[in-house]
């Protein structure tokens, strides 16, 4: 383990010892977990004679992803690709555990990316850590083992059912009186995190105050969508502001 860990240390990659037994196995044995992790010699020599049979750990680096496929929780390549479509040859790696587990290693895009879409058992990982070859398996006892590849891009289909779901944008008010009520749309919209809700509350009351037709709390509603609440704390407040005044009637 030690010579393979500083083997993936000369080739640039991080590593941390990890837990290789027990009810905390592949848990690191850093107190400060994967941000310890190091490129350095002397250090890796050391963590390998104090915990000689250690797991490698490797933090996902920057310029990567992993698609994480776990079947123990329903994780499946087939499904993972009925979602991406078929995904290329790259950097693999196969679990110890024998039932298929894998972690799959894709050049990391630009921008941002996210799991939203994923079946249930896959994990996306732009962050923490990954257990690398050629550890043990705390459960077989064999080892993780890498394919012969290089980590590659994610085709286009992938990489667009791994994008953030558009924002809804406010739909326009449609003319005539509502028209008026378009500066309370305005200022949802634009509010700032921390104060989307207060800006929702405050337009909504002042809508509700002006009997402002339907659609006005529809605009509105829409413009808190587009300025990141979700659809349920949206119409939570509108409705809050709508009982408002029914209390003080």
């Amino acid at each position: 383990m030690l010579n393979s860990a500083l083997d993936l240390a000369a080739q640039g990659w991080a590593v941390l010892p990890c837990r290789e037994a027990g009810s905390t196995a592949k848990a690191p044995y850093l107190r400060h977990g994967f941000h310890e992790a190091s490129r350095d010699p002397g250090v890796i020599r050391a963590w390998w004679e104090r915990w000689p049979h250690a797991m490698i750990g490797a933090p996902v680096p920057e310029t990567l992803l992993v698609l994480d496929v776990d079947p123990r929780n329903g994780g499946s390549r087939t499904e993972l690709e009925d979602v991406l479509g078929p995904l290329p040859h790259t950097l693999t790696v196969t679990s110890g555990r024998g039932d298929g587990g894998q972690h799959l290693y894709f050049l990391r895009p630009v921008g941002q990316v996210v799991s939203a879409r994923l079946p249930a058992g896959i994990d996306l990982k732009v962050s923490g850590y990954c257990i690398v070859p050629p550890s043990l398996h705390p459960a077989t006892g064999r080892p993780y083992v890498w394919n012969d590849a290089l980590p590659v891009a994610l085709p286009a289909r992938a990489l667009a059912a791994l994008r953030p779901a558009p924002r809804p944008r406010p739909r326009p008010s449609r003319p005539g009186s509502a028209d008026r009520f378009a500066g309370l749309v305005r200022a949802v919209g634009s509010a700032s995190v921390g104060g989307r809700n207060a800006a929702l509350f405050w337009a909504a009351c002042r809508a509700v105050d002006e009997d402002a037709p339907e659609q006005v709390f529809d605009d509105l509603a829409a413009a808190a969508l587009s300025a990141g609440l979700t659809e349920r704390e949206a119409h939570r407040t509108i409705d809050s502001a709508r009982r408002r005044k029914e209390l003080a009637s």
